[in-house]
């Protein structure tokens, strides 16, 4: 029995069919296939080179496909799932069962190896995703940096240039985020990279990108700095907490929740792991934080694996390691 795991983002898309026992039988990438940012024309396209590359590579074994599981940005619309769903039938062979949900599930999995739980995203933006063992998914936060995006590097960031620009102004303390600001872009005088700021083409990236000036701050014990990375840390605590709250029982909550960290912001885990941890413990929620071992692709295989009711045991798991 072979089934089919696709990861596919706003940059890229991956593809990867494994047998029962998770040996890799073939992978392939293509590029971006979010319905949000690229037209019905170019998913296709793009999903009709994944799928065609995968085909030649397995040979046979390309219709003995039973199941296809695609996590997939940009399909929280049932119209925009519907529509991702079409395109794959479109392109497989018939009698194929195909799911698709958001990629968050796949990246779930890729850190719970299957099993529900939490996964946190943090980095260019951030959001809280879950999926209980009842199958019911949910999230918080997410909804954009316009309205409100704390825990992603857009925050840190922009939470830096206020603190930076309110010190220069004289109504804020003292931080050591001016001058790295102002070196990072190479200016005499902070107002000088307000027009920089403000005609990028992607401000969103550019801000989120000055979260490393924050975190350098931040290790060099500027109070500021300390403070900006305590409450995005605390924000994330509390939205993890409140979808823990949300989605599992008191008996679940007792028993152990798996919570799965992923994005840039968490390659400081030791920032703000703290932060997070206090306001669980104040909850009373038993967890265990997770970092993926496996690409998100691995995890769509895991969840097509679960469709046709294979156990996902040690064996399964060393198989994953050959997917690059």
């Amino acid at each position: 029995m072979f089934v089919l795991g696709i990861d596919g983002g706003g940059t890229k898309t991956k593809g990867v069919i494994a047998d029962s026992n998770g040996e890799i039988i073939a992978q392939a990438k293509s590029g971006p296939s979010n319905l949000n940012s690229v037209t019905q024309f170019d998913l296709k396209m793009e999903l009709s080179i994944l799928i065609d590359s995968l085909r030649e590579q397995s040979g046979d074994t390309f219709s003995q496909v039973k199941t296809v599981y695609a996590g997939m940005s940009g399909v929280d619309h049932p119209t925009a799932k519907r529509k991702m769903k079409e395109i794959l039938n479109s392109l497989l062979p018939q009698g194929v069962k195909v799911m698709v949900n958001n990629d968050a599930i796949t990246a779930l999995y890729s850190g719970t190896w299957g099993k529900p739980g939490i996964i946190q995203i943090g980095g260019t933006g951030s959001i809280t995703y879950g999926l209980n063992s009842n199958g019911v998914f949910d999230r918080v936060g997410g909804w954009g940096y316009l309205l409100g995006e704390k825990g992603s590097g857009y925050a840190l960031g922009s939470d830096g240039l206020r603190a930076a620009f309110s010190y220069h102004d004289g109504l804020g303390d003292p931080t050591l985020i001016k001058g790295f600001v102002m070196e990072h872009f190479q200016s005499q005088s902070l107002p000088d990279i307000v027009h920089t700021v403000y005609q990028s083409k992607n401000s969103k990236e550019l801000i989120a990108s000055l979260s490393k000036l924050v975190v350098r701050a931040a290790d060099l014990e500027d109070g500021i700095a300390m403070k900006i990375v305590e409450e995005n840390g605390v924000y994330i605590g509390e939205s993890i907490t409140c979808l823990i709250n949300r989605l599992f029982s008191d008996r679940e909550k007792q028993s152990g929740i798996d919570i799965v960290l992923t994005g840039g912001v968490f390659n400081r885990i030791d920032l703000f792991q703290g932060n997070i941890e206090k306001v669980l413990n104040e909850n009373r929620i038993n967890y265990a934080f997770a970092i993926p071992k496996i690409h998100p692709v691995g995890g769509a295989v895991i969840a097509a694996l679960l469709e046709e009711n294979v156990k996902i045991d040690d064996s399964l798991r060393e198989s994953f390691s050959s997917i690059t």
